[in-house]
Formats: structure tokens, sequence, C-alpha cells
């Protein structure tokens, strides 16, 4: 086998090789992170949700101390008209004040569920990052290796045959373009010296061919 071909071969193999190693790899940690991304978002949609429930709870909480104002300023205009009808505002303000007890903690508990869940969304956020970020880096570093690997793979190939290789390349695409004529180059500046030169040579040949005649006796 020439030694080009054992060149090409080994090369081949190895990156052949290497690329099934990576793309196994990266289809892991591609999976790993899809999977992982998805659970984000729902995780985002749900918090978001909590969130909304959270709004809603703390916007109950407010009518109803906005009531219990209310029917204490009713109970405090009615009392010396109508005791009976005082008596019943207040019946309502404690009402309202035994929802906001018990909504009270309904808020306690929803906002420690919020907090642990924009915790964990958090987490699971920072750790996308993290992986996304080291798979790049392996990326790079098998994009090394399999440099290294390519160039350990040369077996029986010294630095010294692939530069003769190199020259004898060159030699073979220097004598192509030579005969095909990809080689010569024209200057016109110097065809037209070489011009002059040689009609110069031939007129002084010519000069003394006649002096020559001219000098023989007659």
């Amino acid at each position: 086998m020439s030694l080009i071909r054992r060149i090409s071969t080994s090369i081949t193999s190895s990156v052949d090789r290497a690329v099934s190693k990576v793309e196994n790899h990266d289809a892991i940690i591609n999976s790993a992170l899809r999977d992982t991304q998805q659970a984000a978002a729902r995780s985002r949609v749900r918090l978001e949700r909590v969130r909304k429930d959270g709004h809603s709870l703390r916007t109950r909480q407010s009518n109803l101390q906005l009531a219990v104002s209310r029917w204490t300023e009713r109970a405090k205009s009615v009392a010396a008209s109508d005791e009976s009808k005082a008596l019943e505002c207040l019946r309502r303000r404690k009402d309202c004040e035994a929802q906001l007890a018990n909504l009270k903690d309904s808020i306690e508990k929803h906002d420690e569920l919020e907090a642990r869940i924009n915790e964990q969304v958090k987490k699971i956020e920072a750790r996308i990052g993290e992986v996304a970020q080291q798979r790049n880096m392996m990326r790079s570093r098998q994009s090394v290796a399999e440099a290294m690997r390519t160039i350990n793979n040369i077996e029986g190939v010294s630095y010294g045959e692939i530069e003769d290789t190199f020259d004898r390349w060159e030699i073979n695409l220097g004598e192509t373009e030579i005969l095909m004529g990809a080689a010569t180059t024209t200057d016109p500046l110097d065809s037209a010296f070489l011009a002059e030169e040689d009609t110069a040579e031939l007129r002084a040949e010519l000069s003394e061919l006649l002096k020559s005649d001219e000098e023989e006796p007659s």
C-alpha cells in the first residue's frame, strides 16, 4: 500500500471511530438537556400559576380587611338608632375576621410552597447552564483529542517520510505544470529587448561580412 494511501486510510478509520463516540456522547447529553429543559419549562409554568394563586389570595385578603373596616363603621353609624342592625353588622364583621384568620394560614402555606418551587426552578436552570457549559468544554476537548489521535494513528510513517512525500508531490506538480505550459510566463519587455539584441547581433555580423569583403584585394 502506498504511503499516501496508508495515511488516508489511517486518518479515515480513526476519524470514523471518534465521530461515532462523539455522536453517542453528544446524543446522551443533548437528550438529558432536552428533558431537563422541558422539566424546567413545566416548572416555570406551574410556578407562574402558583404566583397567580398567591395574588388572588392577597387580593381576597385585602377585600376582607376592607369589609371588616366597612362593617365596623356601619355598626357605629346605626348603633344609636338601630341596635339590632348594629349587632348584625358586628356579626358580619366577625365572619370576615374568621375568614381572614383562615386565609392567613393559607397565605403562609402558599408563600412557603411558592418559595420552595422558585428555589427548585432556579436550581434546575442553573444545572442546565452547567451541563451545557460542560458539554461545550467536552466537545472542545474531544476535538483536540481527535486531532492528537489522528496523528498518533499514522503508524509506521515518520515526519521525514511525510516531508519527502510532499517534496515528490511538489516535483510532480511542477513537471506537469511545465509540460502543460502552466509554469511558462512571458515578459513583453524582456521579449522586446531580446528581439532588439538579436537584431543588433545580426547587424554586427552583417557589418563584419561587408567589411571583410571590402578589405579583400581585388
